[in-house]
């Protein structure tokens, strides 16, 4: 009884796009899934290659509880996610108490490493037999802004492109440069960012950008992070443009 109440004191809620910890992270602890997705990067951000969704029932973060070193991927909530967050003092009393638990996780372990070997080579078996083909690429998708009022379009090619206005002075090379559509000069320097993660684009307003950034009227608040959709217009200051995705 007092180990359910101790779990229900360690939950924690993650909104999407936060990070759970960062690769190189000294955690301390391990999390189990109880809603909701988490996605563990490869690198030091929410960017790059994955190595593994985790969904309800799930746990991760087990490395750096049990051999005390740094964590080797970045885990970041793909949705609004519910965990349960388990010190190290937590599982060994929970191992103590109950064997079961220690076989659950490393039946857990040995099928996440049989699944992460298939990924690694294609048509090799996995733990329950049939062969298992690599992981599908996403379906690869062509993004652009698009100007409401000059009909200009500005490609996003890059897994982050910076929107803003050029200052040759400064040295600012925005990747999306609204100069041309921003007559007044209402869109700061470096005004927002559009990044793209499996083929969802999300948009975050760039520290000091003045004069707002706003989907569908409404504005992004400070550090807020943006899903944007297919269609949606896109504010920049008083600079309206489209945002549209097409499959390839």
């Amino acid at each position: 009884m007092a180990e359910s109440s101790s779990v229900e004191q360690s939950k924690v809620q993650f909104n999407e796009g936060d990070v759970v910890y960062r690769k190189g992270d000294m955690a301390g602890q391990m999390f189990i899934v109880l809603s909701g997705r988490v996605c563990l990067y490869l690198a030091d951000d929410a960017s790059g290659a994955w190595s593994e969704e985790l969904t309800k029932g799930d746990f991760f973060g087990e490395g750096s509880l049990l051999s005390a070193l740094p964590s080797e991927a970045t885990a970041v909530a793909m949705e609004k996610t519910e965990l349960v967050s388990i010190s190290r003092g937590t599982l060994l009393r929970m191992i103590r108490h109950n064997t079961e638990v220690a076989v659950k996780m490393m039946q857990g372990l040995a099928k996440r490493n049989s699944a992460l070997a298939a990924k690694a080579e294609p048509g090799t078996k996995s733990a329950d037999g049939p062969a298992v083909a690599a992981r599908s690429e996403p379906k690869t998708k062509h993004a652009c802004l698009v100007s409401i009022t000059s009909g200009q379009k500005y490609p996003l090619e890059s897994e982050r492109a910076l929107v803003g206005r050029s200052d040759a002075i400064a040295g600012i090379c925005p990747d999306i440069d609204l100069t041309n559509d921003d007559g007044h000069q209402t869109v700061s320097r470096q005004h927002a960012c559009v990044t793209t993660e499996l083929g969802r684009y999300f948009l975050k307003e760039e520290s000091g950008a003045a004069n707002g950034t706003f989907v569908h009227g409404s504005r992004l608040s400070p550090g807020e992070v943006r899903e944007i959709h297919d269609g949606e217009h896109i504010g920049f200051g008083s600079v309206v443009l489209a945002f549209q995705v097409n499959d390839k």
